[in-house]
Parts: structure tokens; sequence; C-alpha cells
């Protein structure tokens, strides 16, 4: 008793706290991918800036050939530094892939495929229209140097046809297969301030470093923004998946973007009025879907974000500057954020996690297997749950400071169901079935909330945990079915919250135990009735000595 009494009082407190959170992971910059699709984790100070300065270079190098485009002229080649570029002037006809090998380009392949071996530039004004159904576009990209296909203002299409995709990837011709180093830039496709339409490719192991050298990017610019579609296509094992930033309009139906290092499909800086519809991002090294920067106006549907490494879906509405600022930027928050029906599942973080976004709205949306379920931030009026299933989390949903309503969710298996944390949020009609902590939990300053006809069961210290409220504030609760709550807080949470009240049990432990544990050896060693005296069998090695009987005569021979 007093060896368990002792280390009840020494482990408890380190028992019973809680496990602190992951370290956040500094990042340096993009991971890389191994020749078997295997993630390779830190990129090395001189790999970043040998990055960095190779697409330092690609934008000089554009910036030089926009501002010298030959308008009027047939298409040339055009030399910056040692690099040459073919810049597609603007004609009455829309260039293909033979005007590319005509042009010296690009050139043929035995096994059909055609290889990019030189930089195009579709210069503004021009088209460019690449539809091959069923064959393969590949861009080379060595230890020598890699070449881009970039649309500047103009318009940028890649075709295939259902069951007869176009396949476009990076190409090493030394290695006979894909370009996996990124340390000394990789091929990529860019579209800047035009549209750039994708239907039924499937696109691999492009890009590096940054967005606009990602893989497949638009591009645009306060002035123009870039736009476009993608329409049954896949992005895999590229840098991003697919990366635009201040695009307008985009629309993305059908397709799939996995396994990529970062994120699988990003919309960054003032990328507005997107679409995606039946799509899904899994395996990611980062988030599946994510914007951010002052991307607003998007509406995902039936969409699936499965087994991403950080998030599902990851929104960030947070103004772009807290106060006067050099640039002028704005300081309001962005949303108009809808996130209808789908599946979030296996994310690392969570499903669905939303900072400091306003009128955001999730609805009919099933949520699984994340570490947490649905996480809010900062959001502000108006913002919904609701009608959400979410199972096996630690988080079911969670919002923390600002508002929001929760109504009409499921949420099972949660250590916390819903839990509010110094925000004011309804808490309305949700049912809570086998949670295992709390089921709905209010904290801190709260005030505004409410926990109204929700139906809870469960096991765990408290149902509806409003212990926690800062003093003054109190919150309205009405309605809620407990029956199903079986009060139960477990020995490690009754002792980690009995001993701090209770300090003298500590030294009643020392007075009274340790005396009784320096006894506890001393009974070990008593020795049992009837054991022989001597334990090495010492005396017993040599016969016992004749004993001489005095009473017996003896008889003598000679002289006494």
């Amino acid at each position: 008793m007093a060896v368990l009494l002792i280390a009840a009082t020494v482990g408890v407190p380190y028992a019973a706290r809680p496990a602190p959170p992951p370290p956040a992971t500094a990042w340096v910059g993009p991971t890389l991918e191994g020749s078997a699709g295997h993630r390779v984790d830190a990129v090395r100070g001189v790999d970043a800036e040998q990055q960095h300065t190779a697409v330092a270079a690609e934008d000089q190098r554009l910036l030089t050939l926009v501002g010298s485009v030959r308008f009027g002229s047939r298409p040339y080649v055009q030399a910056v530094g040692a690099v040459d570029t073919l810049v597609l002037t603007p004609n009455a006809a829309t260039y293909g892939l033979a005007d590319l090998l005509a042009l010296n380009a690009a050139q043929d392949q035995p096994d059909g495929g055609v290889l990019l071996t030189q930089n195009v530039l579709v210069a503004p004004g021009a088209r460019l229209a690449i539809d091959a159904p069923g064959s393969t576009v590949r861009l080379r990209s060595d230890q020598s140097g890699f070449v881009s296909l970039v649309a500047w203002k103009a318009d940028l299409s890649l075709a295939g046809a259902d069951g007869a995709p176009l396949a476009v990837s990076s190409w090493d011709p030394g290695r006979n297969g894909v370009d996996y180093d990124v340390v000394d830039g990789r091929a990529y496709i860019r579209d800047v301030s035009g549209a750039m339409r994708i239907q039924n490719v499937n696109v691999s192991h492009l890009g590096f470093w940054a967005g606009r050298t990602s893989g497949v990017a638009w591009t645009g610019s306060s002035r123009s923004s870039a736009t476009g579609s993608i329409v049954g296509s896949t992005f895999r094992a590229n840098h991003y998946g697919a990366f635009a930033s201040e695009g307008q309009g985009l629309s993305i139906t059908g397709s799939s973007f996995t396994a990529n290092t970062v994120d699988g499909l990003c919309l960054h800086r003032s990328t507005t009025a997107t679409t995606i519809q039946s799509s899904s991002a899994q395996s990611n090294g980062r988030d599946g879907f994510s914007a951010d920067q002052g991307s607003e106006g998007i509406a995902f549907t039936d969409v699936t974000a499965a087994d991403n490494a950080v998030h599902g879906i990851a929104f960030s509405g947070t103004p772009l500057s807290a106060g006067r600022s050099a640039g002028g930027a704005s300081m309001r928050s962005y949303g108009k954020v809808t996130i209808a029906g789908g599946l979030l599942r296996n994310n690392g973080r969570a499903g669905l996690r939303v900072a400091g976004g306003k009128d955001v709205a999730v609805s009919s949306t099933t949520v699984i297997g994340n570490r947490d379920g649905i996480v809010l931030a900062g959001t502000v009026a108006p913002t919904t749950v609701e009608n959400t299933v979410i199972t096996g989390q630690r988080l079911g949903i969670s919002v923390t400071r600002g508002s929001a309503a929760v109504s009409g969710n499921r949420v099972t298996d949660a250590e916390t169901a819903i839990q509010v944390r110094d925000a004011s949020v309804a808490v309305t009609k949700n049912v809570v079935a086998r949670a295992t902590n709390h089921a709905v939990s209010v904290i801190g300053a709260a005030t505004g909330s409410s926990l109204v006809d929700n139906t809870i069961a469960g096991r765990g210290p408290s149902g509806l945990d409003t212990y926690r409220l800062n003093p003054g504030v109190s919150i309205q609760a009405s309605g809620n079915d407990i029956e199903g709550w079986t009060r139960h807080r477990g020995t490690w949470k009754y002792l980690s919250a009995f001993i701090p009240t209770h300090p003298m049990l500590v030294l009643w432990v020392v007075l009274l135990g340790l005396p009784l544990a320096l006894l506890l050896p001393g009974r070990r060693r008593r020795v049992p009735v009837g054991t022989a005296p001597y334990s090495d069998g010492f005396r017993r090695e040599h016969a016992v000595p004749r004993t001489v009987d005095v009473v017996r005569r003896v008889t003598f021979s000679g002289p006494v």
C-alpha cells in the first residue's frame, strides 16, 4: 500500500498532465520526393537557395521575353542568357502540337510520345491548344536544365478524351524516366493573366519551390486575373498539385490531386469565385485543399479529402493586415465559403480548419477518423455547421473565439463532441453518442452561447461541461436530454484532481509510507520455522564426532 501511495503521489501529476501538442514543423521550404514516391523530409539550406535562384532566373527570363515581343512577326527563338525560348506570336490561327514539332521545339519519341526540348512562351494574344487524346507530352528536365510552357495573357489548352487522357510529365532523357530531383529546378506549366483549360489530362512530376513554378499554375495580377478550368484530370506527385494566385472564376470538376509534395490544390492570394465539384485530394504532404491570403467565394461540393498530412480542407479568412501597412493591405475578413456534402477522412490534424473567416457554411458533410473533426478559430457570423456526421475524433466540432451556429449535427465516438472556448456559439439540436470525456464543453469567455435541445449519451466527467466558464459569465441551457450520460471521472482524473487539493496527503505518505517500506525487506528476511540454521551447509559437510560414554568400563593393559 505504501509503495502504491508513493507511486500515485509522485506519478499522478505527470500521468494526468495532457500530452504536449506536437512541435510545429518549421516550414523551411518544400519537401522532395524520392524515386519510389516516398517523401524526403528536410530541404537543406544549400538546396533551398539553389531552387530560389532558379525561380529568380525564370522570372527574369520571362520578363525579358514579354518586354521584347515582336508583334506582327512569325514565331521566333530568342535567347536570354544561355537559354533559348520559342515565342509564339499572335496570329489568326491557333497553334498546336504539330506546330511545336515543325518549329523544332519538340521531338517525336520512339514510343510515340513527344518530348518538348525548348522553352515555349505563348505571347499576349496568342493561343496554343494541345489536343492529343491518348498521347504523351514530356517536358525535358535534367541536370543541364529544364523547359517550361508559359502562356502570358494568352490562352492555353491541354486536352485528351474520356478513356484516352493526355499524359504530361517531366522527363530526364539520360535516365529515360521522369525527373524526381527538384533541387536543380524542374519543368512546369504556367498561365499568367490568361485562360488555361485542362481537360482529361494526367499531370505528374512537375514543378519545384514556388507556387508559380509549382507544377501547373494559374497566376494573375491586381489588374488582370487568371481564369480557366480543370475537368476530369489528375495531378500526381507534383510540387503543388495545382496552384492559383489572383485567379478568378476557376472551375474544377471530377478531378483528383494525389501524393503531391505540398498541397493538392492551393488557392492563394486573392483567388476568388472558385467552384470545386466531385473532386478529391488524397495523401498530399500538407493540405488536401487550401485557400488563404484574401481568397474567398469558394464552393466545395461533394469533395473528398483523405489521408493528407495536415488538413483535409484548410481556409484562412484572416485580414491581410492587422493595421496600417506599407502596401495598404485590407483589414477586412474574407469568406463566403461553402462545404456541401463530401467526405473528410483520416487527415493528420483536422478534417476542416477555418481560421478567421466569415460567412462560412458547412452542411451534410461526413467527417471520419481525423485527429479533430471541424475546427473553427476566430470565425465571424454568419458561420454555420449543420447536419454533419462526425465520427471518431479528439474534438468533434471546436469553436474558439468568434461566433458560429452549430445545429442538427451527429457526433459519435469523440473525446469531446462539441467544444466552445471563448466564443459565442448557439449549440442546438445536436445528437452526441458515445462521447468519452464531455458531450458539450463551454469554456472561458463564452458570453452569448447557448445549449438548447441537444441529446447526449456517453461516459465521462460531465455531459454538459459548463463548470469552466469565466467568473460572471452565464449561458442559456434548456431542453437538453442527458439521460444517456454516465458520469465517470476515471481513476487517474480523480486522483489528479484529489491530490492537489489535499497537499497534506504527501506528508502523511512520506511519514507513514517510508517506515513501512523499510520494514518490508525485514519481513521478507524472516526465517520460517523448521529452516536449517546454516544456509550455506558448511557444518553439514563433516561427520559428527564420536561421543565418549563416560559410564562404560575401559580396560587397560599395562601399568596404570
